[in-house]
């Protein structure tokens, strides 16, 4: 949420609203709130607000305190400066994080996709629309660039100072430095003249990084002594893949799921989550992530375990031992998107007979070994296996199986999702790096300027969240193309193009 400074008053004061008036503690008058409009008038009275009170763009007053009074009852989506949640913080919901989001363990996770303005607090300056994090504040000018003069490190877009910035990476570009294309860009994307850390959702393989849960590999290497480092592939080996979910690509062969395709805000080409299940090469927390884990009551169970590096917390799902199991990507012939996907075609609902893999409704290639549908409540892989359109979510109960269809052809606010195409419209999925297991929740919108605000300042340290995209991401449900991110056809599931009136469509590519 954008924020505006508030005029000042003389003396002190409390306020409250009541119905709607602002009234002033110790006077005998009071102001209705509509009588004009503070954000765009600096000369509109106060109606009795103290000292260093903000009015919030949806009405909303953030007293001197950090509280914030509210006359619709909607907590403003920053939750207030001073009172949002640091990084790792426990959470009710992605309005009390400073990030904007609240993770499926309620817990503040970060996020590359909305930054912090001078002087909000940073522990990093992957915090920061600036990309530079001075004395535990987002400093008010972009980092300095590669090989440029500098006295400190927490100048530099690499962090590290030797009379000049040094690289952390001589092989691309790493975000916040000037760029004239894309290709220098370790992101892929080069704009307004500097390479964007927020190409993706998650922080590309060479890119700059803080913390391991913002890279798409979950991995951020950082060398002794410094304060960041590059993210890192994750391959323990036997996975045939190296494109993990979230992952800029320029063709599906390279991805896990086999399926390349806009990222909403940014219409960067990344890998696209599968629904349900981890599909081979996809990273994992635990066996249950992946498809073809023990106890998933389908064809493949126990076939599949989440392979992890020494050290790791995160790793991937590894090539079954045996057949391909129910859900796992597989070789299917008649694929636009390639010449044919590069998994093989062996699954186990259908050894020998080569003609189970089909496309999801997303496009991609999946194990399904055609038997009776499931319905609300029951064990499925993927939403493949489920009646009606209903997605393959994480068993609310935990326990066994470790997938079941949902109740409703969208997942709700606060309920199970695997990817945003899960959520309803306007809801993204929220879960850890690796985790299949995610809860459908707002995001802070990213800001589409680096946090410029149209030429507008801060002085509360807000989060600038400039209007995000209200569109339909990747997957969700749609009527017209108007509708989807990016320019994504909208469909029915067998490909036809969808016009108003026509259900069960989705944002999606025909690719067969």
């Amino acid at each position: 949420m954008r924020r505006f400074d508030r005029a000042w008053i003389s003396g002190a004061a409390v306020a409250f609203i009541g119905g709607g008036v602002f009234v002033a503690c110790g006077s005998s008058t009071t102001t209705p709130a509509t009588t004009c409009d503070p954000t765009t008038d600096p000369t509109c009275a106060d109606g009795g607000l103290p000292d260093g009170s903000i009015v919030l763009p949806d009405g909303a007053v953030e007293l001197p305190d950090g509280n914030v009074v509210h006359p619709d009852g909607v907590t403003p989506a920053d939750g207030g400066a001073g009172s949002c949640k640091a990084y790792g913080e426990i959470c009710s919901s992605g309005a009390t994080c400073c990030s904007g989001v609240c993770d499926s363990s309620n817990h503040c996770t970060s996020t590359i996709g909305a930054c912090k303005a001078s002087p909000q607090p940073c522990t990093s300056a992957t915090e920061c629309c600036s990309l530079s994090c001075v004395g535990g504040a987002c400093a008010n000018k972009a980092c300095t660039s590669d090989g440029q003069a500098c006295t400190t490190g927490a100048d530099c877009c690499s962090g590290s100072c030797n009379g000049s910035c040094t690289p952390l990476n001589t092989a691309c570009k790493t975000s916040g430095n000037a760029c004239t294309s894309s290709s220098e860009c370790c992101s892929s994307l080069c704009k307004g003249g500097s390479c964007q850390l927020a190409a993706s959702y998650c922080t590309q393989t060479g890119d700059v990084c803080a913390r391991g849960v913002d890279c798409c590999s979950g991995i951020c290497n950082i060398a002794s002594g410094a304060t960041l480092g590059t993210c890192a592939l994750n391959a323990p080996g036997g996975t045939n893949c190296t494109g993990v979910d979230g992952t800029v690509c320029s063709g599906c062969g390279g991805c896990c799921s086999r399926l390349c395709a806009p990222y909403g805000p940014t219409g960067v080409h990344v890998c696209q989550p599968a629904n349900g299940c981890h599909v081979t090469g996809d990273l994992c927390i635990k066996d249950a992530d992946c498809c073809g884990a023990a106890g998933s009551g389908e064809p493949g169970d126990g076939h599949v375990t989440c392979d992890k590096m020494s050290g790791q917390t995160i790793g991937v799902c590894r090539n079954p031992n045996a057949c391909n199991p129910e859900g796992n990507v597989c070789h299917y012939l008649a694929y636009a998107c390639t010449s044919g996907s590069s998994a093989r075609n062996d699954c186990c609902a259908a050894l020998g007979a080569k003609s189970d893999c089909k496309l999801d409704a997303l496009g991609i290639p999946r194990c399904n070994g055609g038997g009776k549908c499931a319905d609300a409540g029951g064990a499925c892989s993927y939403s493949g296996d489920c009646c009606n359109g209903l997605p393959c979510v994480p068993n609310p109960s935990g326990s066994t199986p470790p997938y079941v269809c949902g109740s409703t052809s969208c997942q709700p606010s606060g309920a199970t999702c695997t990817i945003d195409g899960d959520c309803c419209t306007g809801l993204t999925c929220n879960k850890p790096p690796g985790s299949a297991s995610g809860s459908c929740g707002s995001v802070t919108p990213p800001p589409t300027d680096a946090g410029t605000s149209d030429g507008a300042t801060t002085t509360d340290g807000g989060t600038v969240t400039d209007a995000g995209p209200s569109c339909a991401l990747y997957g969700q449900g749609c009527q017209t193309a108007a509708d989807c991110c990016s320019n994504v056809d909208c469909r029915t599931s067998t490909g036809a193009l969808c016009s108003a009136g026509v259900t069960g469509c989705t944002c999606h590519y025909l690719i067969q």
